[in-house]
């Protein structure tokens, strides 16, 4: 692995079509060139369409930003950042959609 996960560059690879469709605190994701469909939580659900959205690759802090509610971004003023539990969250959930093909690492 090239340098650590938090100056690392992901983006929803190219060529994927990618349906989803949200049923209260999950998200079913169905990437038509595979025929595959997955089922996840709210928060790598959030993740999937931060980087949807974007249509950009984004590190690690850009999908924090994009993908964290207004009410949670309220509910602590004085933190501007990630804290060491969300940035471990956030790996993980990262890693696992890459795994699952969703996502790929682009460069810088």
């Amino acid at each position: 692995m090239e340098g650590p996960l938090s100056t690392q560059h992901w983006r929803i690879a190219q060529s994927e079509v990618i349906d989803w469709h949200e049923w209260g605190d999950e998200f079913v994701v169905r990437v038509a060139s595979r025929s595959e469909t997955h089922l996840l939580g709210a928060a790598a659900g959030s993740i999937l369409l931060a980087l949807l959205d974007a249509r950009r690759a984004l590190t690690l802090d850009s999908m924090y930003a994009m993908a964290i509610d207004d009410a949670e971004a309220s509910a602590s003023p004085k933190d501007s950042g990630m804290s060491t539990a969300e940035r471990e969250s956030l790996q993980t959930i990262v890693v696992e959609l890459e795994r699952l093909g969703l996502l790929t690492r682009t460069p810088a």
